[in-house]
């Protein structure tokens, strides 16, 4: 790294504390991703810096400054990406400066001059081991930056990255731990509803027929015999009811046999073979193998649902700290973890309990879906 004049560090010092201090207050990501877009900006000295995390298709304004300079660049905006190797993509994504943006190609050049930019510096942000985003600060003059904006960028985008990642997980896991309380709250209804309708009414209509037999039984002892008759076929349907909907809170067969049992019987329900693969060589905690299962179960039934798969494998693996489940299908492909809710409540459940879950998705190979959890 570059050494750095001592004013030129104090003032990456200062702004690295603002930017902490507004991080430990609680303050929302939107909140941080503007104050970077803005210490980035006053440190090159610039009017407008912008805050950008990369999206599937797009690069994503999430923080915007500007003080004077240009139209400014709105949060929300998304931007197209450049082609590779084009200056644009180069920079946003290894690094560099674009002095002058007249000549350069590209949707992403030409919105940035119809802003009234004319040069920029760029730093990229990695976060968590992944290209996150980037930082650029902007200015509305030709060859405006030092030679030494690019390092000082650089250095400022280190220090702040962790920052940024902190912010946007507080985001993730508020609104992880909302989606798990709503999927609760509709599961309960549901179980209510499911109560009311089925094993309550039938148990309701029950009480009143031992009722009736109570009443029969010295004046019409075969009427009562042929009411008790049917009470005893209305109780063994109201126990294959509650039965049923134990079954949907956690599966008996996973409670009385195990995990791969329980796969294998996922298995053969399927429309399609599955292939089983692999084992736990005992019993893990509960709670694992509860999410282990349901992934498997909704990875299966996207599979034939969705992606008119024709065939699957479920791979399990353990070691003394975790357990890793993957779920290939030769489907149509094009899952992912933002829409619906099956995925992404799946994504809730696993790192509700410390894990990950990945997903691949083309139309080339198909879908793999990957858990992993720790045991401990």
């Amino acid at each position: 790294m570059t050494r750095r004049a001592p004013s030129h560090l104090a003032d990456e010092q200062a702004a690295l504390r603002r930017v902490a201090t507004l991080v430990a207050s609680g303050a929302t990501p939107e909140e941080v991703f503007q104050t970077v877009a803005e210490e980035a900006g006053r440190l090159l000295e610039a009017r407008t810096a912008a805050t950008v995390r990369w999206e599937p298709e797009c690069g994503l304004i999430v923080g915007s400054w500007n003080h004077g300079e240009g139209a400014g660049i709105e949060v929300g905006t998304k931007v197209p990406y450049s082609a590779p190797g084009s200056p644009v993509n180069r920079a946003s994504h290894q690094g560099g400066r674009i002095d002058d943006y007249s000549d350069i190609p590209g949707e992403a050049a030409r919105l940035t001059r119809l802003a009234g930019y004319r040069s920029s510096v760029v730093a990229p942000i990695t976060a968590g081991g992944r290209l996150w985003g980037a930082l650029f600060v902007f200015s509305a003059r030709t060859n405006y930056f030092p030679p030494n904006a690019e390092q000082r960028l650089a250095d400022f985008t280190q220090l702040v990255a962790l920052a940024l990642e902190s912010a946007e997980a507080h985001d993730q896991l508020t609104a992880s731990r909302a989606r798990i309380v709503e999927a609760s709250v509709a599961e309960r209804r549901r179980l209510e509803r499911n109560l009311h309708d089925g094993a309550q009414q039938r148990l309701v209509t029950l009480a009143l027929h031992l009722r009736m037999a109570q009443e029969c039984v010295r004046t019409d002892p075969a009427a009562a015999e042929a009411l008790l008759e049917g009470v005893g076929e209305d109780l063994k349907r109201a126990l294959e009811e509650l039965q049923e909907l134990a079954r949907g809170l956690h599966p008996a067969i996973l409670t009385d046999r195990g995990l791969v049992p329980a796969l294998q019987s996922l298995a053969n329900r399927a429309p399609f073979p599955v292939e089983v693969a692999g084992g736990a060589p005992s019993r893990l905690p509960e709670a694992v193998e509860a999410a282990v299962y349901y992934v498997v179960a909704e990875s299966l039934t996207n599979a034939a649902k969705h992606a008119g798969a024709s065939e699957a494998r479920v791979e399990l693996s353990t070691t003394t700290d975790t357990v890793v489940v993957e779920i290939r299908d030769n489907g149509s492909g094009g899952a992912n973890l933002t829409d619906g809710t099956g995925l992404r409540g799946l994504v809730d459940r696993v790192e509700a309990l410390g894990g990950e879950l990945r997903l691949e998705s083309d139309e080339v190979s198909g879908t793999v879906i990957r858990a992993e959890l720790p045991l401990h």
